[in-house]
């Protein structure tokens, strides 16, 4: 007897013309705010620092605000954390993922049920 997988849908929130936002911007942010760096969340995700600089560059630059807050090193170190719009955008990201998967329960369910491992 086969196990029915759980399936979960994977949302990307396109902006035309401007860009885009998925799982892993906001996976980078969730780490930005839990270690409060670009570059050790950059580890945590195993990826490059510049390619998580470039992404947070991106994000600041999708809105009318900034998404993430940086701050210069030296003695203090350096150091990132999300602006208050930056942790909005995370909550209303994961409310839209968990709306779309709820809204779509059962077709997610039979699915699962159907796909084969």
């Amino acid at each position: 007897m086969t196990r029915a997988v759980n399936a979960a849908l994977w949302v990307k929130l396109t902006l035309p013309g401007v860009g885009q936002i998925g799982p892993g911007k906001i996976e980078l942010l969730r780490k930005i705010a839990e270690l409060q760096s670009i570059s050790a969340a950059a580890r945590a995700m195993d990826m490059s620092y510049r390619r998580a600089w470039l992404l947070v560059d991106e994000l600041n630059k999708l809105f009318d605000q900034p998404v993430v807050a940086k701050w210069q090193g030296g003695k203090s170190k350096g150091g990132a954390a999300l602006t208050k719009f930056g942790e909005t955008l995370v909550e209303s990201y994961e409310q839209l993922v968990a709306r779309a998967n709820d809204a779509n329960r059962e077709l997610l369910a039979e699915l699962g049920r159907r796909a084969s491992r």
